[in-house]
């Protein structure tokens, strides 16, 4: 549930903040006052792409942040995520901000943390449902008719197998694929492979090898200074006569008829000794450094040809000595499996159609989900567009297929088109009078009957939704084209959804406006040379019986008007005669 909303530098909005309360909100005022602008906000804060033209004139930059309320049942999202979060009575409170810079810049938060507006889109799509009116005719709530299915169907499970299971067969016919179009080269891609073996082959390469002639090339490369340097250095240790090891010898001896007396000679006599054993080591390991090294300038060469070998195959195979031995043994794989090319096909054949037959199981499975939930949806929406005024309306959700000749995928004896969600194709179709055939929702539904529609699905969807109780349904003029019974069907309808969930609803129609438990107004005023959108929280009953008396008498508010405004509020205290209780929604075998 949205607690709290505040929107900046949107169009015409300067700057909103509202604090939506439970059950139904209504945003209500003139055309054209900004009303669908607050739903375009909720729309930019649930990862919808976002446009630097809707940046309020003279600004740099707008933003949208809202506190929603989740019960802990849904923040699995957000836990995946690492996201922190205050838990009070088991619901956890999100903070939620975005951005967009007029260079077309922009971030989203959550709870102070960065993330991609696709996490964004994927953790608020479970919070808020957005109803606008300018959607597509043939989608609800941003969702195409399979995508409304699934989710009755709760198909989560199997599309996610079907999917899988998709990718799978795409690798191995891919791989196939590969080695088949490979067969028109394969002599030549055989004689490139041979090369390439046996190039890298002769030079036996090693790991660690280049380090290890790195340094043995530094050493012949100073094998004579080294040579002076080590034998000179010995000298002064412990050849010469007067060397660092003999002249501690002698202060040694010195100290030694005292040393046994008197406890501070005893002491450095000790030391002394322990610098000559130390120096000593020293000596024998300079003396080792001598003898190891000579000057050999046949091995210098050869270690400076082995390393141009070694460099020259690092740049043609990789950059490095590993990437080359990585290269040759691919290399051995491919040549392998192009000289036994026939076998690989079999292998590979075999391969891709057990992958096959494993997506065509899973997406049978799915198909078979989708069409038992198909008919449960068709009545559940009947139901609900009773409700509205909409007997005689039927309802049909088509599962079907696309034709494709070519297709491997074979239903009922003919190809048919497929893909990562299966083969079918779905449809929701809609006869709004008796004996009509039932024809595509887009074609054929008016405004009025489309908005009623959309909200009938919408009901069937929440009535059986595993979404939470406190989840956000926001609908953007839905009563558009209706007025009378009718309007007050829809409101009903609303407040049923109200119930269970928090509804945010723009409507020009005061039945509905009427029965709102928050009403909210919006206006323009002109400031200096702007136009700004203001909104204000109707408490009192006087400011709804004003607004609701505009709403049903246009600027010339009369007296009239005002009574039946207050009538219409008074009217929506009363329990609803013949409401009929929620419907439990059937149980579908997964």
């Amino acid at each position: 549930m949205i607690t709290y909303l505040k929107v900046r530098n949107l169009a015409i909005v300067e700057e909103f903040t509202i604090e939506p309360g439970p059950g139904l909100n209504v945003l209500t005022g003139e055309t054209g006052a900004g009303k669908s602008l607050l739903i375009d906000s909720l729309d930019f804060l649930s990862g919808a792409r976002g446009s630097s033209e809707s940046i309020r004139s003279g600004t740099e930059k707008m933003s949208a942040e809202a506190i929603l309320t989740v019960p802990l049942s849904s923040t699995e999202a957000l836990v995946a995520l690492g996201i922190e979060m205050e838990t009070v009575n088991g619901s956890a409170e999100l903070l939620i901000k975005r951005e967009l810079s007029a260079n077309g810049r922009g971030r989203a938060q959550l709870n102070g943390s960065l993330i991609t507006v696709r996490e964004l889109n994927t953790i608020m799509d479970r919070l808020v449902d957005i109803h606008g009116q300018n959607e597509a005719r043939d989608r609800i709530a941003g969702k195409s008719g399979r995508e409304l299915l699934d989710e009755y169907a709760e198909a989560a499970p199997r599309l996610e197998a079907t999917r899988a299971a998709h990718a799978e067969w795409r690798g191995a016919a891919g791989e196939l694929e590969t080695i088949t179009s490979s067969e028109r080269d394969r002599a030549l891609r055989l004689d490139l492979l041979k090369y390439q073996i046996d190039e890298i082959s002769v030079a036996r390469l090693a790991a660690g090898e280049e380090e290890t002639l790195r340094e043995e090339r530094i050493v012949l490369a100073n094998a004579g200074e080294m040579i002076a340097s080590t034998g000179g250095a010995f000298s002064l240790l412990e050849a010469d006569e007067d060397s660092a090891i003999a002249l501690l010898a002698r202060a040694e001896h010195l100290l030694e008829g005292l040393a046994a007396k008197i406890a501070s000679i005893g002491a450095a006599h000790s030391e002394l000794r322990e610098a000559r054993f130390h120096l000593q080591e020293i000596a024998r390991s300079v003396s080792a450094i001598t003898d190891s090294v000579r000057h050999d300038p046949d091995r210098l060469e050869e270690i400076e040809d082995r390393l141009v070998a070694i460099e020259r195959l690092k740049k043609k195979y990789g950059g490095t000595v590993e990437a080359v031995i990585d290269h040759l043994e691919a290399s051995r794989e491919e040549f392998d499996r192009l000289s036994d090319y026939e076998a690989s096909v079999a292998q590979l054949d075999k391969q891709e159609k057990a992958a096959f037959q494993r997506f065509a199981a899973a997406a049978t499975h799915l198909s078979e989900l989708r069409q038992s939930a198909a008919t449960i949806l068709e009545h559940a929406v009947e139901d609900e567009l009773r409700d509205l005024a909409m007997e005689g309306t039927s309802v049909r959700v088509s599962v079907s297929t696309t034709p494709a000749e070519t297709s491997p995928m074979v239903k009922n004896g003919q190809g048919v088109a497929f893909g990562a969600d299966g083969f079918d194709k779905v449809e929701l179709l809609i006869a709004p009078n008796r004996g009509e055939e039932p024809k595509p929702m887009q074609r054929i539904a008016s405004g009025g009957e489309l908005s009623r529609i959309q909200l009938a699905i919408a009901a069937a969807l929440f009535e059986r939704s595993q979404k939470s109780a406190e989840a956000t349904l926001v609908f953007d003029e839905i009563d558009a084209g209706i007025g009378g019974r009718v309007a007050e069907a829809v409101g009903r309808k609303l407040l049923d959804l109200a119930r269970s969930n928090q509804v945010i609803c723009v409507t020009h129609l005061p039945q509905i406006a009427g029965m709102a438990g928050t009403h909210f107004r919006v206006w323009k005023e002109v400031m200096g040379d702007h136009t700004v959108a203001r909104i204000a929280r109707l408490d009192s009953d006087q400011e709804r019986v004003e607004e609701i008396a505009r709403m049903l008498a246009g600027q010339s508010v009369t007296d009239s008007a005002r009574a039946h405004a207050a009538e219409l509020l008074r009217s929506s205290d009363l329990p609803a005669a013949g409401r009929k209780p929620r419907r439990s929604a059937p149980v579908l075998k997964q």
